[in-house]
């Protein structure tokens, strides 16, 4: 690789060396990360942390930062109140977060420079990783700013990894005429991203799962919930479903075998294209043209649709385990649900909404992970949670024996060219 030379008098930019790294992941694959460090005075109660407490507190700071970084990290002092770190070859948010809490406890002695041991050093760390926050440097630097920023709002803490504004489910509708939403299809203005997800174990990928968005030439980049609607009113919303079922396989099969060999692709169906006269003839077509093997695809399938329709699904889901391929029983948010479906469907994967728990006593969650785990081993299928945002979640499922999760605490949706550059 490019080694970025040692620089202690910060002639070469923060920006230029993160182009560097991002020239060295093009080439071989990966991520790295970008840490921003703003050490600050506290008490020990730590209840005026935040305020500069000497002129030289960051060069100080930074001299002893220097020592504990790896040869192919860097360090720039960007002003007098923040470092950057740059570190290269990163496994993903885990390890850069690992990282973090390395480097904090390291750190967060008192300094020499206050001698009154009723004061300390503390510091706070706003995090962003290449390619998953950004595919320049200046959006690099720029989000691992907004990181640091949310360490200092309610709810933050002292290490924050940037996470990209939520996108609500409430997003309102817009709404659009057939014409519009078929030249969407026509024109190549739909697009894929991946989401990841994780052997929580490892922190190895077991699955992407492609999720549909719309780069509309107005409005920008839409999300489903703004314009499926319209397309299921104007009866385009199977030509959608089989467009994402063709582009997914191919961009599956075109993917490093590094990434792909231990994952999966999933690609969510609606329980109307399931029962599609046509839906064999066009699934058999996507994997055929990619050349994927079927066992390499699972097909996932919202309870609650399932729920709702007639079990004349049932048999069509047979002919789908036949061709090799999984089912996934997606998005439950009612428990109730499960062991029925369970023996209709005959899923590989359960995927759990963690959001439904938000509320729910610890003791609650809990219970409810267990059942769940229990019904889903007796059907020969696994458990896996979606929607994993916070910390306390992952603690959830940690404590729950659950080995698989999906969700922004992990990875956000990822476009298919940045999916590509990872290392399994």
């Amino acid at each position: 690789m490019e080694l970025v030379p040692d620089d202690p008098a910060g002639r070469i930019s923060l920006e230029q060396r993160i182009f560097w790294a991002i020239r060295h992941v093009q080439k071989g694959g990966g991520c790295f990360a970008l840490l921003l460090i703003r050490p600050s005075y506290c008490g020990m109660s730590h209840v005026s942390r935040g305020v500069i407490a000497h002129p030289g507190l960051v060069r100080q700071f930074y001299a002893r930062l220097r020592p504990l970084v790896r040869r192919i990290d860097s360090i720039a002092q960007l002003s007098s109140q923040s470092i950057a770190l740059l570190a290269e070859d990163m496994k993903g948010p885990h390890a850069a977060q690992a990282l973090a809490r390395r480097l904090h406890a390291l750190l967060d002695d008192a300094f020499p420079m206050l001698a009154d041991r009723n004061n300390g050093i503390d510091s706070d760390m706003g995090i962003a990783l290449y390619p998953l926050h950004g595919l320049t440097p200046q959006d690099l630097i720029a989000n691992a700013k907004r990181a640091l920023l949310q360490t200092q709002r309610p709810g933050g803490t002292d290490m924050e990894l940037y996470r990209p504004p939520a996108v609500s489910s409430h997003a309102r509708e817009l709404r659009f005429s057939s014409a519009e939403l078929m030249a969407a299809v026509r024109l190549g203005e739909l697009v894929l991203h991946y989401q990841p997800q994780i052997h929580l174990p490892d922190q190895s990928f077991c699955g992407v799962e492609a999720l549909l968005r719309w780069h509309h030439p107005r409005h920008g980049l839409l999300y489903p919930q703004q314009f499926l609607p319209s397309a299921q009113r104007h009866g385009v919303f199977l030509s959608m479903e089989a467009w994402v079922m063709r582009q997914a396989c191919m961009h599956f099969a075109s993917w490093p075998r590094r990434i792909t060999s231990r994952m999966h692709l999933n690609i969510n169906i609606s329980v109307t294209l399931l029962g599609d006269a046509a839906f064999p003839r066009l699934l058999d077509a996507a994997i055929g043209e990619s050349g994927l093997a079927p066992g390499q695809v699972r097909l996932e399938i919202n309870a609650q649709d399932l729920a709702m329709q007639a079990a004349g699904w049932t048999s069509r889901a047979l002919a789908i385990r036949q061709r090799g391929m999984g089912m996934v029983l997606d998005h439950v948010d009612d428990p109730a649900l499960v062991p029925k479906l369970l023996r209709l469907l005959e899923p590989r994967i359960v995927k759990v909404n963690m959001a439904a728990f938000a509320d729910e006593e610890p003791a609650v969650v809990h219970g409810t992970m267990a059942d769940l785990g229990n019904w889903a081993r007796q059907c020969g299928a696994g458990v896996m949670a979606q929607g994993v945002e916070r910390g306390s979640q992952l603690a959830y499922l940690l404590d729950s024996d659950l080995t698989q999760g999906q969700g922004t605490l992990f990875y956000p949706p990822l476009p298919a060219m940045v999916i590509s550059t990872l290392r399994n």
